[in-house]
C-alpha cells in the first residue's frame, strides 16, 4: 500500500518551529552575539514643574480633615436615625391609653409611627452621603498619586 502523500508532515517544517529556518532552505537564524539591551523606564527623566510638592498635599489634607469627618458623621448619623425610626415602636412602646382624637376627628398617631414614615428616606440619604464621600476621597487620592 503506497500513498500518494509523502511521510513528511508540513506542520513540522523548520519554518514553523521556534528559531526555525528560512522556509526549509536550511539557513538558520541564530546569531552568536546577544542583542543589545535598551532600558525603558516609566519614570520621567525630568519632573513636572506643575506638580505640587508633598508639603502642599499634607496641608490640604490637614485642612479638609474636619470636613471629611463631618461628612462621615452626617452619613452615619442619618443611617442610625433611620434605623431608630424603623424600630422606634419596639424601642419606645406607645402608651396603653386610648388614642385621642384631634380637632378634626382623626386619631392622633404616636410620634414613633410618624418617624417610621421618614426612616427609609433617612437611611437612603445616609447611604448616598457615604457613597459620595467615598467617591470624593478616591478622586482626591487619585489626584495625589498623579501629582496634580
Amino acid at each position: 500500500m503506497t500513498s500518494r502523500q509523502s511521510d513528511f508532515d508540513p506542520r513540522y517544517d523548520a519554518a514553523f518551529q521556534r528559531g526555525g529556518g528560512d522556509g526549509g532552505t536550511g539557513i538558520q537564524r541564530f546569531t552568536a552575539e546577544a542583542p543589545q539591551v535598551v532600558e525603558i523606564s516609566d519614570v520621567p527623566a525630568v519632573s513636572h514643574p506643575t506638580s505640587a510638592p508633598p508639603q502642599v498635599w499634607v496641608e490640604l489634607e490637614r485642612r479638609q480633615r474636619k470636613y471629611r469627618l463631618a461628612a462621615w458623621g452626617l452619613a452615619g448619623g442619618l443611617v442610625v436615625l433611620g434605623l431608630f425610626g424603623l424600630f422606634a415602636d419596639l424601642i419606645v412602646p406607645p402608651e396603653p391609653a386610648e388614642p385621642q382624637m384631634n380637632y378634626s376627628g382623626y386619631m392622633n398617631e404616636p410620634w414613633t409611627m410618624r418617624l417610621r414614615y421618614a426612616a427609609p428616606n433617612l437611611i437612603m440619604l445616609g447611604v448616598i452621603t457615604a457613597i459620595v464621600q467615598v467617591v470624593i476621597e478616591q478622586m482626591q487620592a487619585f489626584r495625589m498619586r498623579m501629582g496634580r
